[in-house]
């Protein structure tokens, strides 16, 4: 059996081991965002006039989360 101080010394090593998982994990939303926001000028430079904002709002979302969905795989087209 366990002392209690044994029991908060598993329980603090536990969560160290969470917190620093999830530090390791990337978060997807920002890299979301952020590869949104670098792909939204390339439909709005003047040669895609007839896109709305929106719909150009929209392309770059979705180009993230195709990239998104293939950096997940973890494959390439080199692969």
């Amino acid at each position: 059996m366990m002392t209690k101080i044994e029991m908060q010394a598993m329980d603090a090593v536990i969560g160290i081991y969470r917190e620093m998982k999830k530090m390791n994990e990337p978060d997807w939303e920002k890299r979301r965002y952020e590869i949104a926001k670098s792909v939204l000028p390339d439909f709005k430079d003047g040669s895609n006039v007839w896109l709305s904002a929106e719909e150009a709002a929209k392309c770059a979302v979705h180009y993230a989360d195709a990239l998104i969905s293939e950096l997940k795989k973890g494959t390439g087209l080199c692969d």
